[in-house]
């Protein structure tokens, strides 16, 4: 339980640190973005307020307008994706802790619990051979924990 509850408080501060990492990229995305859309505004002023030629500024205004566009696609890209990613990360489940192979006779153990995540009360245990080096160990439930101490009457 210590290990999952470890796993789980990484798994959090792993997303946490993406979520101030994507915000900050964010702040940089918006930033830029607002410089370009200022630009696009004072070009467009220029040529038609001021009277400059449409291609003062190494590109026409046409130009200009249509790279803003596909910039700001490109930002909505990114935005999406740091979402996604951080959505992902914030509920992915921790991969389970390996435990040790139980090794019993010289044989490695594979351990079957039925019912699955059954923990305390009393099993039965059986072993089978798979082959020269590996055991099959099927652990049944017989009485739930919950039973155990129950009077009959």
């Amino acid at each position: 339980m210590a290990s999952e509850e470890k796993s789980e408080k990484a798994n959090d501060q792993k997303a946490e640190s993406l979520k101030v990492r994507y915000l900050r990229f964010s702040k940089i995305i918006l930033l830029i973005a607002i410089l370009y859309s200022i630009w696009i505004v004072f070009h467009i002023i220029s040529i038609y307020l001021i009277g400059l030629d449409m291609r003062w500024a190494a590109l026409s205004m046409e130009e200009w307008i249509f790279s803003a566009i596909v910039l700001l696609a490109v930002f909505i890209v990114f935005e999406i994706l740091f979402m996604l990613h951080f959505y992902v990360q914030k509920h992915k489940k921790p991969a389970p802790q390996k435990k040790e192979p139980e090794i019993f006779k010289g044989k490695y153990v594979h351990e079957i619990i039925i019912p699955e995540n059954a923990s305390g009360g009393i099993f039965s245990k059986t072993y089978i051979r798979i082959d020269g080096n590996n055991l099959l160990k099927i652990k049944f439930q017989m009485i739930p924990p919950d039973d155990l101490w129950k009077i009959s009457s």
